[in-house]
């Protein structure tokens, strides 16, 4: 059934199916429900890489809203909460934070010596007034002792005053 070409060329073969042959017919038949096949599967297999280029396309979109959401979320989370911080914030904060305790230190220090201050100088006016208080004491004892025993003058001038008032 293989025939040389028209032209007597021999590279060219030419297949020549009888059509009423029994065989030849079913391997058209065959042919073409492999087509078919190889039609439907092709169309199942593009309907196949649409659908999962639709889902892997939407599954894009999910994991980006999620991922906006989560940044949202962070946010929010920082603005609550200011200790969750970048490590060169976080740094940042904790120079401020170290400035500002050792001012509060320095301040506490300076309080400190200023109390420690009025304490001596009050201790040193205390110690003062008790001194001033001896010396009252000392003089007041003085005045009440001479009260108590009669003076020499005052009991001489009543004397001469009796007199005076005798004669």
């Amino acid at each position: 059934m293989i025939e040389e070409g028209l032209s007597g060329d021999p590279d060219i073969n030419i297949i020549d199916l009888d059509i009423s042959s029994p065989s030849s017919k079913e391997i058209i038949q065959q042919l073409e429900a492999e087509k078919r096949l190889l039609q439907e599967k092709l169309e199942m297999a593009q309907w196949t890489i649409t659908h999962l280029e639709q889902r892997n396309k939407q599954l894009e979109d999910e994991h980006t809203l999620d991922e906006l959401r989560r940044i949202h979320e962070d946010r929010n989370l920082a603005r609550k909460r200011p200790g969750d911080l970048v490590p060169v914030e976080r740094e940042a904060m904790l120079l401020r934070v170290n400035a500002h305790l050792e001012r509060l230190l320095a301040k506490a220090n300076k309080d400190k010596d200023m109390l420690r201050n009025m304490k001596n100088h009050y201790w040193a006016g205390m110690h003062v007034c008790k001194a001033k208080m001896k010396v009252l004491k000392g003089r007041l004892a003085k005045a009440l002792k001479r009260r108590k025993r009669p003076d020499p003058l005052h009991i001489l001038a009543e004397a001469s005053l009796k007199e005076h008032d005798a004669k």
